[in-house]
């Protein structure tokens, strides 16, 4: 029998690591959710309201940590213009309650803004709603609230 090269058995190993999270994800709809928030994540930062927009439902309501809120097109604008220039997101804690064709998303979060360059770091709870529409999880709601700064221990 013969056997596969080196570099063949990496490409298949790479292959296989990129399927299968896909196919779990598919059948489970946290992680389905949980794989849009992150994709969401990822297009704010690299600002691709094209994306964005696609992942988001037509009546979307957006709350900043500074309770301003925003339509979907309001926030696409910022995001397009610079206003929102969004430099990293990274969430923690995240926790998934599906209802139906609805799924909740909360947790904690350590974003980076830099609009008009001047870097600022938030650390956030937000709560997330995703709606299932056509087959994909859109996000319609997203809320979200400073957190208090944390004392330097002495």
């Amino acid at each position: 029998m013969k056997t596969l090269s080196p570099s063949v058995r990496l490409a298949v190993a790479a292959l296989a690591l990129a399927i299968v999270p896909a196919l779990a994800a598919a059948d489970d709809p946290s992680r389905a959710v949980l794989a849009e928030q992150d994709a969401r994540f990822a297009a704010t930062i690299k600002a691709d309201v094209a994306a964005l927009g696609a992942m988001m439902t037509d009546d979307l309501t957006y709350t900043h940590s500074s309770g301003v809120t925003e339509t979907r097109a309001e926030l696409l604008d910022g995001i397009r213009s610079g206003k929102y220039a969004y430099r990293s997101i990274e969430s923690k804690d995240r926790r998934v309650r599906l209802h139906g064709d609805a799924a909740i998303v909360s947790g904690t979060a350590h974003v980076v803004i830099e609009p008009g360059g001047k870097r600022t770091e938030i650390d956030l709870y937000f709560s997330e709603l995703y709606l299932k529409q056509d087959g994909a999880w859109r996000m319609a709601l997203w809320q979200s609230t400073r957190l208090p700064a944390v004392a330097p221990r002495p």
